[in-house]
């Protein structure tokens, strides 16, 4: 199964090395999109970046999406209502995906930080409990499909793990994920991790006991993360 991956792009702000990376790639399976597809809160830009998807890929593939923090809450109901019937956005959700034989089971969250920004503590009500009742809500999901999908996979904005990290200041994880994921990731072993928001890491592939963790973001890896999995 050839999986893309993708996050931070935020359109237009790569634009131009979005489209050059696609040019250079096949048709997928299964696209996924790990947030921050937008830059700051531009609704209005996400189509454009499904436009370019399917300018150099064409359609018949599920493009399977997550909330970043820059698709700001106040404006995803019209993100929701742009994009509806062109991409499946999970927030705190899950969805089954027959592909190539197998069911995929996704799980898509925002995830969760250790340390919530300034900027979340004065403008998003119990955001502490918040990143709480998310992680929780990942676990029950994983919990739900296991029996259901052959495969599963959480698709995550922010990281679950160090190791991803790696380049930055690891003082710094607190900001950039949460070890309340980990603990999710190390139960429930979902067979792919996949996450964005760490722009500046140089390490892009982890373990978590059996599971693949693959860091997406774009300003990261530089393309568009390839995987052929499962065949």
């Amino acid at each position: 199964m050839k999986i893309l991956a993708v996050g931070d792009i935020h359109y237009p702000r790569y634009a131009q090395e979005f489209k050059e990376a696609l040019s250079t790639l096949e048709r997928p399976d299964l696209f996924l999109l790990a947030g921050d597809m937008i830059n700051r809160g531009a609704a209005e830009e996400f189509p454009n970046v499904l436009d370019i998807i399917e300018s150099y890929l064409g359609k018949g593939f599920p493009i399977v999406g997550c909330f970043g923090n820059e698709e700001y809450s106040e404006v995803r109901k019209k993100i929701l209502s742009l994009v509806r019937k062109r991409i499946d956005i999970l927030d705190e959700q899950s969805k089954i995906y027959k592909i190539n034989g197998l069911k995929i089971g996704i799980i898509g969250t925002q995830g969760s930080l250790d340390k919530p920004t300034n900027w979340q503590r004065e403008n998003i009500p119990n955001i502490k409990k918040a990143f709480e009742r998310r992680a929780d809500r990942a676990s029950n999901l994983l919990r739900k499909i296991r029996k259901k999908a052959d495969r599963r996979i959480l698709l995550m904005h922010y990281s679950p793990c160090l190791e991803t990290c790696e380049g930055k200041d690891l003082r710094s994880f607190a900001w950039l994920g949460s070890k309340k994921f980990y603990a999710v990731v190390a139960s429930e072993q979902p067979d792919l991790v996949i996450h964005g928001h760490v722009h500046n890491s140089d390490v892009h592939a982890a373990m978590i006991g059996s599971t693949k963790v693959r860091n997406v973001a774009f300003p990261a890896v530089g393309k568009i993360t390839e995987l052929d999995l499962w065949t």
